[in-house]
């Protein structure tokens, strides 16, 4: 009961904050009005909606398809349509809980449910979470070899969030090869942490937090023993959390095609929507709401004459929609699970 009352609490917050949004949004641009935004939208080719919306459901499929994979790794050969099942509940509770805290645990719930036991799943998690921190960093190099001159169409303010995003996702990534090759000094490191947190009284339970890294330590090096011992295979995990990536930021760019009726500017578009996922990657707020449509209107000043309504329709196929989507699969995934529980007992 009390997750349930705290699952409409965080829908009720992300709610009230993407409906501030949208209207700070639209009151705050010069540019915007009803009458424009409805006009790019008459206006666009039906094909490049189309394609924005494929875009959209490739991010959700991707992800659990790379899941998949790295289960078959494990012995567990699950179908390609379990891909939802584990993508979407995650897509969803990362949306709507603050530093996406709630997507994993939501998917290893519907993995334990599609009898893949909880050691497997942990594992299989972590290490999709490292595929998808190596395509950010990854398609963040992509992006700067498409457009060098990226980076100057954002303000200082974007510049500082594109900068905290790309040394977070580093420094987990640093943190992986670490605790890989060099554990002992991660750990020595976070044992000196944890007995100052414990000496001005941060840190209670040390016995659990120490127990929690060893564990840490240990799913960290099986990680790395899956990644050797068959490389191929998850090199097929890679390259889906990649996709992943890409086929979010294709629909930001499948809109800006169908808006500018061409394809010029359309790489730069892309590099753009690469830092501004980048960007909006590490800020602790229920879908990055806020940072994300920033960072869109920053990027995108340079390319259109009215950013706001093409970030309100691009965000609005890749996010929005995108949660809606992966919100009702959920909904009815749990509600299946719980009929066949009931209807066993």
């Amino acid at each position: 009961m009390k997750s349930f009352k705290r699952t409409i609490l965080y829908m009720l917050v992300f709610v009230a904050l993407a409906a501030l949004t949208v209207y700070v949004m639209v009151t705050q641009s010069k540019t915007f009005s009803l009458h424009s935004l409805r006009e790019i939208v008459s206006g666009m080719n039906p094909f490049w909606i189309l394609m924005a919306f494929l875009g959209m459901l490739g991010f959700i499929f991707f992800e659990g398809y790379a899941i998949v994979i790295i289960l078959r790794v494990f012995g567990y050969k699950r179908k390609i349509g379990k891909s939802w099942l584990y993508a979407a509940p995650d897509v969803y509770f990362s949306a709507i809980t603050p530093s996406a805290t709630g997507g994993q645990p939501a998917s290893l719930y519907f993995m334990h449910k599609d009898r893949v036991p909880a050691a497997v799943a942990t594992v299989a998690l972590l290490l999709n979470l490292v595929f998808y921190i190596a395509s950010i960093l990854l398609i963040s190099l992509v992006c700067l070899i498409i457009d060098p001159t990226v980076l100057g169409r954002f303000d200082p303010l974007s510049i500082t969030l594109i900068t905290i995003g790309f040394i977070t996702q580093f420094v987990l990534m640093l943190i992986f090869i670490l605790l890989v090759y060099k554990a002992a000094i991660v750990k020595s490191i976070a044992h000196g942490l944890l007995k100052f947190g414990q000496k001005i009284h941060l840190v209670k339970n040390m016995d659990k937090k120490l127990k929690k890294l060893d564990d840490m330590e240990r799913e960290y090096k099986e990680c790395a023993n899956l990644i050797l011992k068959n490389k191929k295979t998850l090199f097929g995990a890679f390259m889906c959390n990649f996709l992943q990536r890409v086929s979010q930021i294709l629909v930001s760019v499948f809109v800006f095609i169908g808006v500018t009726h061409g394809f010029k500017d359309s790489l730069n578009s892309f590099s753009v929507q690469g830092f501004v996922a980048l960007g909006s990657n590490a800020v602790p707020i229920p879908g990055a709401i806020g940072a994300a449509d920033y960072l869109y209107i920053d990027g995108f000043t340079s390319l259109l004459p009215d950013p706001v309504s093409v970030e309100l329709l691009s965000r609005g196929i890749s996010f929005y929609v995108c949660v809606i989507v992966c919100g009702i699969f959920t909904l009815g995934a749990y509600s299946f699970y719980n009929f066949k529980r009931k209807k066993k007992k």
